[in-house]
Order: structure tokens, then sequence, then C-alpha cells
């Protein structure tokens, strides 16, 4: 039933993302550049893993599999940690970069902050896919 409830609440926040940049695409007045659908685009692949994740844990719950076994839990923290530890360089390499071009200093942060979080979601969902596929070694932990 926990199963259930999770992958319910996945989908909810699939479709709240979707009708918040569905909103955003209807209210925005001026034409989209590049970032804008940079910005689209890696949203729609966030959303996408969500959906994803969220069938797979509806057809976990049919099958009557645990969603949280000790596999998955090892997978998320490995790729947790993974994750951080290279988003810290990317914000190092993001802050550098954008001193290289010229942004309007109203607009920095918000780029700043939306290219990091963006970039780091998508990191560790990268790592996570990863893992997932090939495992974790436990001689390297």
């Amino acid at each position: 039933m926990k199963e259930k409830k999770m992958a319910i609440v996945k989908f909810t926040v699939a479709a709240f993302i979707l009708g918040l940049m569905g909103f955003w695409i209807f209210k925005t007045t001026k034409p989209f550049n590049e970032l804008a659908y940079g910005t689209i685009g890696v949203m729609l692949i966030i959303v996408g893993f969500v959906i994803y994740s969220g069938i797979q844990a509806l057809k976990d719950a049919k099958s009557g599999l645990n969603a949280e076994d000790e596999l998955s839990k090892k997978i998320t923290q490995k790729a947790a940690s993974m994750a951080f530890s290279i988003s810290i360089y990317m914000w190092l390499i993001g802050m550098f970069a954008l001193d290289i071009f010229s942004v309007d200093s109203v607009n920095k942060a918000k780029l700043v902050i939306a290219i990091g979080m963006m970039g780091m979601t998508l990191i560790y969902i990268f790592i996570r896919l990863y893992l997932s596929k090939v495992g974790i070694d436990d001689n390297k932990d």
C-alpha cells in the first residue's frame, strides 16, 4: 500500500511541475531564447524520470516487491554522495563561467540558482540510473 501511495505522490509532483511549466509558457510575453528552451528541455527530462520512477513503483507494488530494499537504499545513498561531490565542482565551474560571459546583474542570481539546481538534479539522475544498471561493488566502499 505504501508503494502505491509513493507512486501517486510521484505522479502528482510530475503533474504539478508540468502545470507550472505550462503556466510559465502561457504567461510569457517575450519570445524564448536558448536558455529558456534549454530549461524546458532539462525540466522535461526531470519530469520524465519522475514519471518513469512512478511507473516502476506501480509495477513493483503490483508484483508485491518491496520498494525499499537494502540495495536500492545503498544505490540511492551512493548516487547522492557522488552527485553532491560532483556538483560542488559544477557550482565552482559555473561561477567562473558566469564571470566570463556577460549577464546582467539582476538575472545573474536567478541564472546561477536555476542552472545549479537543474545541474545537480541531472547529475543525480544519471548517476542513479548508472548505478542501478551497473550495481555497486561492496569491496570498494
